[in-house]
């Protein structure tokens, strides 16, 4: 029976004996993490990607502000 007065959320549905899958302490798990630059240390395409979508949007924000505050 899992104690679920237990202070640690990690220890609510693990066993009485067993510790949760974590990092070590102060370091976080960066296998999932994608990474922008490569090993010479430029940019990857996703990240142009990324960069050019964000661009876009601003740019489509910026019109349509223009359109809908301009005098008529």
């Amino acid at each position: 029976m899992p104690d679920l007065w237990d202070a640690n959320p990690d220890n609510t549905f693990n066993g009485s004996g067993t510790k949760p899958n974590s990092a070590p302490s102060g370091n976080h798990d960066h296998t999932k993490e994608v990474p922008l630059r490569d090993h010479r240390g430029r940019l990857r395409p996703p990240a142009y990607v990324l960069i050019a979508l964000v661009i876009a949007l601003v740019a489509i924000l910026l019109l349509l502000a223009g359109v809908l505050f301009a005098p008529d």
